[in-house]
């Protein structure tokens, strides 16, 4: 049997001049030994002390570069390997179902992972129908002296909720905005909403006592925008409950990545279009509120700088709750 000849790498090859020294190792032997004459031709006398260690490195490095290798490899090629490794390290993803993982692990996105396994939830989008104009007597002098001392009450406590509105957005306008020091708000926005609650019911008994006096015709309203209307589904098993009160709302939101978004203020208001509570979610996504809502028509409304929701509605009827997904737009 003829013996195999065993394959060489002919394209490493390298021009030798003397013996087996190679160009490049010439080059590395000249520049550590030139560089360590010229120290001595124009330092060695002036500054001995500091110019004689520079020589002895210099001459031993030119020699090291040149003839030592480590591990089979010239230094220069661990010098630049150590470079590499330094100012452009080797990054590892993952990618599964078509989807690269490389800031966004998927611990973060497990539950939004195993909601959306789960199946789509219906959402039923209406719109608001106008009500129809009705015909109505005219008011006698009596009522409408009495209509004018209700207005004015009316009015006076339109100005104390318009302020209470302010302070509440002034305290959501804060909450949204970066603060090294961690402020609880939670407190002053339960204050505003007990002002709120107060006011809101002194305005339900006036507009009841105006209503009892005189009943005019309310004006069609036209819907500003579309909204829509969110049906609670019963929730299965395997979902997690935020809440075990009836007429508690709470929810999960997140982006169209499926990660959680903290810091998103949810302002819940009543059919009347006053606000009835403020919520704030955590680093989970996840808000609920304290104390349950009458029963009703609630809309929600989602604030955070960079992130676009829809208006949701939602009907309260007595029961428990299960967790809202809701979405950012972009």
């Amino acid at each position: 049997m003829e013996p195999h000849p065993i394959p060489q790498n002919v394209t490493n090859f390298q021009f030798h001049l003397v013996g087996d020294m190679t160009l490049k190792q010439f080059v590395y032997l000249a520049a550590g030994i030139g560089f360590a004459y010229f120290l001595f031709v124009t330092a060695s006398k002036d500054y001995p002390l500091a110019a004689w260690p520079v020589i002895i490195i210099s001459a031993l490095l030119g020699v090291a570069f040149a003839f030592l290798p480590f591990a089979s490899r010239p230094l220069d090629y661990w010098v630049i390997t150590f470079l590499k490794t330094i100012f452009s390290p080797t990054k590892r993803t993952w990618e599964k179902a078509g989807k690269d993982y490389k800031e966004d692990l998927l611990f973060k996105s497990r539950y939004v992972m195993f909601v959306s396994s789960l199946g789509p939830q219906p959402i039923k989008e209406e719109m608001p129908t106008l009500p129809a104009p009705t015909a109505a007597p005219l008011p006698t002098t009596e009522d409408l002296g009495k209509t004018v001392d209700l207005a004015k009450q009316a009015q006076g406590l339109q100005v104390r909720i318009i302020q209470a509105e302010r302070s509440l957005n002034q305290i959501k306008q804060a909450a949204t905005q970066a603060s090294p020091v961690t402020v609880d708000y939670g407190q002053q926005v339960n204050q505003v909403m007990s002002d709120l609650q107060k006011l809101v019911t002194q305005a339900s008994q006036i507009r009841s006592e105006m209503d009892i006096v005189v009943k005019p015709t309310p004006p069609p309203s036209v819907p500003k925008e579309k909204v829509k209307v969110v049906i609670p589904i019963k929730p299965r098993q395997t979902q997690i409950a935020l809440t075990t009160f009836p007429n508690v709302l709470n929810g999960i939101v997140n982006d169209t990545a499926g990660n959680y978004i903290e810091g998103v203020v949810t302002v819940i208001y009543d059919k009347e279009g006053l606000p009835v509570r403020a919520l704030k979610s955590n680093k989970l996504g996840q808000f609920s509120g304290s104390t349950p809502l009458p029963n009703g028509t609630y809309t929600l409304e989602l604030e955070k700088e960079g992130y676009d929701f829809d208006v949701l509605q939602i009907e309260l009827g007595g029961e428990v709750l299960p967790p809202l997904m809701i979405t950012a737009k972009n």
